[in-house]
């Protein structure tokens, strides 16, 4: 598997992605369809930010987004295919994230995480800061973690 930048034409698969990912954890049709335009990747948002796919030729099987602003850069998406959990394809992008936003200048990494999620965050050395309102559900609160760039 290889990672490699994602091109603005795959964005409908990477939501299509996106959506299989979070269905994981079995919530219900209604809420993923509340959740719908948090999970949309677009051209644009491909264009103009760092987002990366793992994969082959032939499949993708995850992908990530991040958005970079002077030193703090903000994963906005990180999502593996169902049928790879657990095959280190999830560590694999989060460490090229942080190689790429350390190479960007990024001091920490926020990430308002996927309450099922927040485990994995805090295994790859994330620590949790408080929570954050839902961008899609009124009164849900995600976990607010963040990851601090250790300069090596």
């Amino acid at each position: 598997m290889e990672i490699r930048r994602a091109q603005p034409r795959e964005a409908p698969s990477l939501t299509a992605l996106a959506f299989r990912s979070k269905a994981v954890w079995g919530y219900k049709d209604a809420f993923m369809e509340q959740c719908r335009e948090e999970l949309t990747l677009t051209a644009e948002y491909i264009s103009s930010r760092e987002v990366y796919v793992i994969g082959s030729d032939l499949r993708v099987v995850g992908f990530y987004g991040m958005s970079i602003r002077g030193p703090i850069a903000t994963l906005d998406f990180l999502f593996v295919d169902p049928g790879f959990l657990r095959e280190g394809m999830g560590r694999d992008l989060w460490n090229h994230a942080i190689a790429r936003a350390k190479l960007s200048g990024a001091a920490s990494v926020s990430i308002d995480a996927e309450p099922h999620a927040e485990l994995f965050y805090r295994l790859m050395g994330a620590q949790r800061i408080g929570v954050t309102a839902s961008g899609s559900i009124p009164g849900r609160v995600l976990p607010q973690l963040r990851f601090t760039i250790i300069d090596s």
